[in-house]
């Protein structure tokens, strides 16, 4: 029976998808729009900004073509050796608090362990309403969805993309163990309907909070709390990119403050392990529109030069308010993306046009390559304010220390998730031991010394 295998890196298929995050996604099947210059991507009328308008292609192997259902590798990875069998838990052992935030394919929730009171950050992710078996194929065991027949929605095959996208996710996540300004995982669990990943509880909320709260400035940041927090996100994409890892959607809503003003990367559903696959580079067209490089957007490989060009959007946003890129549709924003330059205002440092100038280039071999240039980033004169010692070991003083008077009220966090009522269905059902069968690996429990360092 013929197979889909979802493979993010060959764009042989004409399926393209928005997911704007708290909406249904819009669908695009008639595949890429072209420029006069070649150069375009099939793009819908643009939402809100900011909350998380993702583009991506999904890519169809069509040498997998051969029967019925979507083919996902059962087992995306071993069972971490570190799982600790003391430390497992199920849903049951959870009670939800909050809504903190809300996707197209599921939310994010405060929930408190039952047992000794600690908080999370539980994000849920919706499973496709599918039947699931085991079956052999090509030596090894495969998932065969059986409902995702040959003439599947859309909404359907998107969904199993963001299925793989999640397995991925928490792989990625279990590598990432021991760096400040990247959130920690600490359990992965599931049921029939959905998966869930325990993370580390951020109270401090997103950056893009304080970013828009901080009236006084016209929603902007000095110039020197600019750096500060620049700073944090180069050291967590720096070690990201050591072990491997393109981030791919680096922007204010994905960085988090902890209760100390420390910034932290969060979401890593868009993420790649590049290192472990053996993969020179991406290929998929993904990311948030407005943060988007420009070799994304054409279509042609890359790999980590695209955080660093994220980085310089994020820096550019923190001090004017908004991307360098704007435009009423995806379309208008990409198109410039690719051909604009972009306009550096008249109270921009001469610092800040300099080192923005380096990592806004077009032409990603000639972008500052900071992963080779490390020292010389570092040096940059705009930086010339921070002891980079005291911020990787967070002792130097934050520029916004959040408010906390309760981190079981999430105040820092968006009136507009926290006041959403819990549902049934959010509570999930604690009976995972089918699931289990279905998607195995996916489960995990950090270390001993994970939870001791790490779980206060």
């Amino acid at each position: 029976m013929p197979l889909f295998a979802f493979d993010e890196d060959e764009l042989s298929a004409e399926l393209s998808a928005v997911a704007v995050d708290g909406e249904t996604p819009a669908i695009i099947l008639n595949g890429p729009k072209l420029g006069a210059d070649g150069v375009g991507v099939a793009i819908p009328q643009m939402q809100n900004r900011r909350r998380s308008s993702v583009y991506r292609r999904v890519s169809i192997k069509s040498s997998m073509l051969t029967g019925r259902g979507i083919a996902i590798p059962l087992g995306f990875g071993s069972v971490p050796k570190n799982e600790s069998i003391s430390h497992k838990k199920t849903l049951a052992d959870f009670t939800p608090l909050k809504v903190l935030g809300q996707g197209a394919y599921g939310k994010v929730h405060l929930v408190q362990d039952r047992e000794d009171g600690k908080l999370y950050a539980q994000k849920q992710i919706r499973k496709p309403q599918i039947e699931i078996f085991e079956q052999k194929h090509s030596g090894g065991l495969l998932m065969d969805i059986l409902s995702m027949l040959e003439d599947a929605t859309p909404e359907v095959k998107s969904a199993a993309n963001n299925v793989q996208r999640t397995i991925a996710e928490r792989h990625i996540l279990s590598e990432i163990t021991h760096h400040a300004n990247i959130v920690k995982l600490f359990y992965a669990l599931q049921d029939e309907d959905k998966f869930y990943l325990l993370l580390e509880y951020i109270p401090g909320g997103e950056l893009f909070h304080h970013l828009t709260s901080n009236n006084s400035l016209g929603n902007v940041f000095l110039e020197e709390h600019v750096a500060f927090y620049a700073a944090q996100m180069a050291l967590g994409l720096k070690h990201l990119h050591e072990l491997g890892i393109v981030y791919r959607d680096l922007k204010p809503e994905n960085c988090l403050l902890n209760s100390a003003g420390h910034l932290v990367l969060t979401d890593f559903g868009l993420s790649k392990n590049i290192g472990n696959d053996g993969d020179a580079d991406c290929r998929s067209i993904i990311g948030t529109p407005e943060y988007m490089a420009p070799e994304i957007i054409k279509g042609e490989a890359y790999a980590y030069p695209v955080d660093w060009w994220l980085l310089g959007c994020v820096i550019f946003d923190m001090m004017t308010g908004k991307p360098p890129f704007t435009g009423k549709s995806h379309q208008i924003i990409t198109d410039k993306i690719v051909r604009s330059k972009p306009f550096f205002p008249f109270y921009l440092s001469l610092d800040a046009k300099d080192l923005l100038g380096k990592l806004l280039q077009k032409n990603p071999n000639k972008r500052m390559a900071v992963d080779d240039k490390w020292a010389i980033f570092k040096a940059h004169r705009f930086f010339r304010k921070i002891n980079w010692d005291d911020v990787e070991s967070q002792l130097a003083v934050p520029p916004v220390i959040p408010v906390i008077t309760d981190p079981a009220l999430a105040e820092n966090f968006s009136d507009e998730f926290t006041g959403m009522k819990i549902s049934d269905y959010d509570l999930g059902n604690s009976q995972t031991s089918k699931a289990d069968l279905l998607f195995k690996g996916f489960s995990y429990t950090a270390s001993h010394s994970f939870f001791d360092r790490y779980n206060h």
